[in-house]
This record gives C-alpha cells, structure tokens and sequence, in this order.
C-alpha cells in the first residue's frame, strides 16, 4: 500500500469524520487495512498540512488546510 493511497485514505477519512485524536485516526486506518505507526501518522498529518480546528462534537477536531 503506497504512501499515496495512504495520504488519500486519510484525506478522505478526515473530510468525512470527526476525527479529535491520532489514535482513532490510526484506528480508521487499520480497519482499512493500513497499520502505520503514529510516527509515521503524525508525518503524514503534517505532510497534508492537517490541523485542528473547533468540532461539534468534540472540542478540536482534524481538518485539512485550504
């Protein structure tokens, strides 16, 4: 599984959930059938220029920038 089609999942994964922590980013991630480490999770988030903005169900949630 490429780091594309990774960096895609995660796109998606963010656009369409209420994501406020790694771990349940991570835990999309693996039900999809990518095991990463949360090194590896925390660079793709800064590689996709990810950040944290206000949520509704949670204080701070993923979102992508721009």
């Amino acid at each position: 599984m490429s780091k594309a089609a990774r960096h895609q999942l995660i796109e998606a994964l963010i656009r369409k959930h209420e994501i406020a922590t790694q771990d349940k980013l991570r835990d999309l991630l693996a039900n999809a059938g990518f095991e990463i480490t949360q090194a590896t999770l925390s660079r793709d988030l800064d590689e996709l220029n990810a950040i944290k903005v206000s949520g509704k169900k949670f204080a701070s949630v993923y979102a992508l920038a721009g």
